[in-house]
């Protein structure tokens, strides 16, 4: 009866399994699937050739045999993962159609002028017991500033009159707005949001973005809001 060594065992066969040895290099292996039949093989072939008198090392088999159940494993979850993010756009490429002609909310800082007033809107992270909106022209100068009360977490409404600093009414048109906010004198992050019709979808390296009104392109994720 051949013998065949432990110290053997374990680099001949797994050299043999990941393509190294001299006789296998030129074959490369194509899925976890070959690779667990080529090791049952090699395992069985040695298991039948081995020394009575000195058997293989149990442990060291068995950490080897998890190795080769745990390449299988992640195989089959990396394909499981694929099929799931494939259906996650394919999902998200639907809904992002169906926006198109609407419109939504999403973070702006623009707002329009018309008829004596224009309402606004933004986002806080968190409450806020003090919040400033700066009411900008388009050379970025400060008009008014809205002293607001403050707010809880998530949108704000708000309305300007149409005027300046001095009470004369500006006119009609599309202003910048800057929005601050603060609680116990600490920073409270505030987006500024503003309303969009949806012209189109385009995707950027297969994700879908809407393209708004302005030209820019958004996820949906960003959205705050959807309407007719």
């Amino acid at each position: 009866m051949s013998t065949i060594a432990n110290s053997k065992y374990s680099q001949s066969m797994l050299d043999q399994i990941n393509g190294t040895s001299s006789t296998s290099s030129s074959k490369n292996m194509t899925s976890a699937e070959e690779i667990q039949n080529r090791f049952l093989k090699l395992l069985t072939t040695q298991m039948q050739s081995q020394d009575p008198l000195n058997p293989m090392d149990n442990s060291q088999m068995t950490a080897q045999m998890s190795q080769i159940s745990t390449v299988s494993g992640l195989e089959k979850l990396n394909a499981t993962l694929k099929v799931m993010m494939d259906a996650q756009v394919s999902g998200q490429s639907m809904s992002a159609i169906n926006v198109i002609g609407k419109k939504v909310l999403a973070e702006g800082n623009a707002i329009n002028l018309k008829d004596g007033t224009a309402p606004g809107l933004f986002k806080l992270a968190a409450d806020a017991d003090k919040v400033s909106v700066d009411i900008v022209d388009s050379r970025g100068s400060v008009l008014r500033t809205l002293e607001l009360t403050g707010g809880e977490a998530g949108m704000v409404s708000y309305t300007w009159d149409g005027k300046d600093r001095n009470g004369n009414t500006v006119a009609e048109g599309t202003y910048g707005v800057r929005v601050t906010a603060s609680s116990a004198g600490e920073t409270v992050e505030a987006t500024p949001l503003q309303g969009y019709s949806v012209s189109a979808v385009a995707f950027e390296n297969g994700q879908p973005r809407l393209v708004l009104s302005s030209g820019e392109r958004v996820s949906l994720s960003d959205v705050e809001l959807i309407t007719a």
